[in-house]
Formats: C-alpha cells, structure tokens, sequence
C-alpha cells in the first residue's frame, strides 16, 4: 500500500469497529465470530477499500470503505454459518412454542427411523425367499449393510475366497433385480 493508502485505512480504523458492533453479532462461542476475528476481516476490507478508492467517482472514502466493509464482513458470516452451524443442546426448548425440546423430537425420529428399518427388512426377507443363487446373497448382503455390517465383515463371513467387490457385485445383482420387480419396487422410491 502507498502511503495515502496507509494513512486513510489508520484514520478510519474506528470505522471498523462501529460498523462491527452495528451490524454484527458476535459469538466467542462459534469459531471465526469473535471479535478478533471479525475486526481482523473488517481491517482486511478496510485496506482493500484503500487500495480500490478512487475520489473522481464522487463519493467520499467513509461512504465508500463503509459498503466494502459492510459487504465483507456479511460474506464472511455466511461463510462462517456454512461451515459450523451453532450449538444446540438437546434439551432446549423448539423455538415454535410447542413446549417439545429437541430430545423429543429425537425420539420421535428415531422410533420412525425403527419402524423404517423394520419394513424394510421384512421386505428382504420375503425377496430373500423368492430368488436363489447371486440374487439371494445380494439380498442378504443387503440385510446385513442395512444392519451397519461393511463389505470386508460381509465377505469375512462368506470365507477367505470371498472379497469385498464380489459382495459389491452381488448386492448390485440383488438391487437390479429388486427394482424390476413390482412387488419390491417401492424400495426403491
């Protein structure tokens, strides 16, 4: 930066600050909204505001480097709120006013989660007993991925001359065939 630069950016150092405390929340508690962070990306924009000003264009450099720091500090907070999203605790109150805290909706979730989980797996085993041979092992092999086993468990239980990719290409076997039969098609959907 040139010395002019250097000189509006130290004279409108404040201007950092108020629009941080007026347009921003922090949050010590949330990874890069501190205040340290946030005046680190303020000052940022400052200098860049310096750097790109140019006084023909009719507005002063405070209305200018107010836009640019404004505009930069709201894209640093979406970026911020794309990363890490805030804590919440399981037992706060759903701010619909329901009276419901988030550990019941958990539950309620997790009891439909089970319902899921055991429909589905009746549908395998009634799809286990029409077909034979690949097909069979696939649905099988389905069950037991459905049920959180991986590949390599799956083949360790078939024996030493079965690999995790044979039980991929059974399962492939088993899904094609699933999803051309009409009876089992609403797996798929």
């Amino acid at each position: 930066m040139h010395t002019q630069e250097q000189e509006l950016v130290e004279q409108h150092l404040t201007l950092v600050r108020n629009i941080i405390l007026g347009t921003i929340r922090l949050n010590e508690s949330v990874s890069g909204m501190g205040y340290d962070d946030v005046y680190q990306t303020g000052c940022e924009a400052l200098c860049h505001a310096a750097r790109h000003y140019r006084a023909d264009r009719g507005a002063s450099f405070e209305t200018f480097a107010t836009t640019v720091i404004r505009n930069r500090l709201l894209s640093h907070c979406r970026q911020v709120n794309r990363i890490q999203f805030p804590l919440e605790y399981l037992d706060a109150p759903l701010p619909d006013s329901t009276g419901l805290t988030y550990r019941d909706t958990l539950m309620d979730v997790k009891a439909g989660h089970q319902d899921m989980e055991a429909a589905t797996l009746s549908f395998l085993t009634e799809a286990e007993k029409k077909y034979s041979g690949v097909t069979r092992k696939g649905i099988q092999a389905l069950m037991l991925k459905y049920t959180g086993h991986t590949g390599v468990e799956i083949a360790a239980r078939y024996g030493v001359d079965v690999k995790p990719n044979h039980v991929a290409a059974w399962i492939s076997r088993a899904r094609y065939k699933l999803r051309t039969d009409k009876k089992f098609a609403c797996l798929w959907q």
